[in-house]
C-alpha cells in the first residue's frame, strides 16, 4: 500500500494514495470529513476532556488532532485492523505525539476502560457500539457519533431503520431532519436503559452523514425528562402538512396522515453551547462561524418545510426566500437550501404564497 504525506489542521498524516473509499480499505482516510474534524477539534478545545478514545481511528487523523490540541490529555487511538494500527503509529511518530495505540474490537476496548470523551465514527452506523459506550463513558462525559447510513434514516429503507434504530422512517420533505432526530432518539433510548440522559449539545447533517455530540449524565430523572420530549409526527404525503401528535386526517387537504415516531422533538443543539463554539471558531476556523450560528438559530423551530415541494404539491408559485422569512417569521436551515423553518400553522404558510 502506497502512502503520501498530507497536512490537516496542525498535524501531518500518511494516508493511502488514490484509494477509493470503501468499507474494505485497510487504512481509511476521508478528506471530505475535514469539516467535521475541524468542528470536533473546536468542541474538545472548549470541553478539555482528560481521557479521550477515538474508537475507530483508521489513519488516526481525528485522534491525533485531539492530542495536538490537548497535550496533557490521554488519547487512545484504536482500530481492529493491524495494518491500520501500524499507520496510526507512524502518524503519531511523524507528529511527535504520545498516544496509546490499541488494536482491538471497539466494544471490547470500551468495556475495559473509562473515558471522558468517546468518538465513534464508523463506516455505516454506530448503533452497535452504544451499549459499550454507555458502560465506558464517565458521568458528564461526551459521546460523539457519526452515522453514514442515511438511506434507512431518511426514509429510503424504512424497515432497515426500524430494525436498526427502533423507529420506522418515512419519505418526507424534511427527511434530513427526520433522519437526524431518529438517530438522536435511538441514542437517547439506548442510554436511558442504563438510567443515563444523552443530551445533544451540537448536532448536524452534512452531505452523506449525520453527526451528534451528546453529553451523558447519570440519573433516571434526567433520562425521563428527555423521553418526555418524545412525540409522534403526523405527516401528509399529499400536501406536506405536518404536526406533532396523533392526528388522523390532514387539516389542509383531508388526506389520511402517516404516523412517524415517537421521536425526540426537543433541541438538537444547545443554543448556549453554540455561542461558545462560535466564539472558539473565530480563533481558528472562522469559516465555521456562519454554520454554527445557523444551527443555533434553528433551535427555535421544529422541522423545516421544503418550500419547492410545498409549492408543487399545493399549486403555489415559489417566492423569494427573503420575503418568506420575513412574512413567516422564520429561519433558514442548514439541512436544505430550499428549506424554511417557522412556527406558523400550515394554513398560514400557504396564505403567504397567495
Amino acid at each position: 500500500m502506497k502512502l503520501k504525506t498530507i497536512k490537516e489542521g496542525d498535524i501531518k498524516l500518511k494516508v493511502p494514495v488514490n484509494e477509493e473509499l470503501t468499507k474494505k480499505m485497510s487504512v481509511f482516510y476521508n478528506p471530505e470529513m475535514k469539516f467535521d474534524r475541524d468542528i470536533s477539534e473546536l468542541i474538545i478545545s472548549i470541553l478539555k476532556p482528560k481521557k479521550i478514545c477515538d474508537c475507530l481511528a483508521a489513519s488516526g487523523a481525528r485522534g491525533l488532532r485531539y492530542k495536538s490540541v490537548l497535550k496533557d490529555s490521554e488519547v487512545v487511538l484504536n482500530d481492529q485492523n493491524p495494518k491500520t494500527a501500524e499507520v496510526m503509529k507512524k502518524n503519531a511518530e511523524l507528529n511527535n505525539l504520545e498516544v496509546r495505540i490499541e488494536n482491538k474490537d471497539a466494544n471490547k476496548l470500551l468495556f475495559e476502560n473509562l473515558f471522558d470523551f468517546i468518538d465513534l465514527d464508523p463506516f455505516g452506523s454506530p448503533i452497535y457500539f452504544l451499549d459499550s459506550a454507555a458502560k465506558s463513558i464517565r458521568n458528564k462525559g461526551i459521546v460523539a457519533l457519526t452515522a453514514t447510513d442515511t438511506a434507512p434514516l431518511c426514509g429510503t429503507s424504512p424497515l432497515t431503520c426500524l430494525r436498526r434504530y427502533g423507529i420506522r422512517s418515512l419519505k418526507t420533505d424534511f427527511y434530513k431532519e427526520l433522519g437526524l432526530r431518529i438517530f438522536i432518539s435511538s441514542a437517547m433510548k439506548i442510554f436511558s436503559r442504563y438510567d443515563m440522559a444523552f443530551t445533544p449539545i451540537f448536532s448536524y447533517c452534512r452531505r452523506h452523514y449525520f453527526r451528534i455530540f451528546g453529553r451523558v449524565t447519570r440519573g433516571c430523572k434526567r433520562a425521563d425528562l428527555l423521553l418526555e420530549q418524545f412525540d409522534y409526527i403526523s405527516y401528509c404525503q399529499k400536501c406536506g402538512f405536518h404536526k406533532t401528535g396523533l392526528i388522523d386526517k390532514c387539516d389542509n387537504c383531508g388526506n389520511k396522515l402517516n404516523l412517524i415516531g415517537k421521536i425526540f422533538t426537543g433541541n438538537f443543539a444547545s443554543p448556549e453551547f453554540c455561542v461558545k463554539l462560535e466564539k472558539e471558531s473565530s480563533k481558528k476556523f472562522d469559516y465555521l462561524s456562519d454554520f454554527i450560528n445557523q444551527i443555533r438559530a434553528e433551535q427555535d423551530y421544529f422541522m423545516y418545510y421544503d418550500i419547492h415541494k410545498i409549492c408543487k404539491w399545493n399549486g403555489k408559485q415559489i417566492k423569494k426566500k427573503k420575503f418568506l422569512l420575513e412574512n413567516l417569521e422564520g429561519s433558514k436551515t442548514h439541512f436544505l437550501d430550499t428549506g424554511i423553518r417557522t412556527n406558523k400553522e400550515f394554513s398560514e404558510i400557504l396564505k403567504v404564497f397567495d
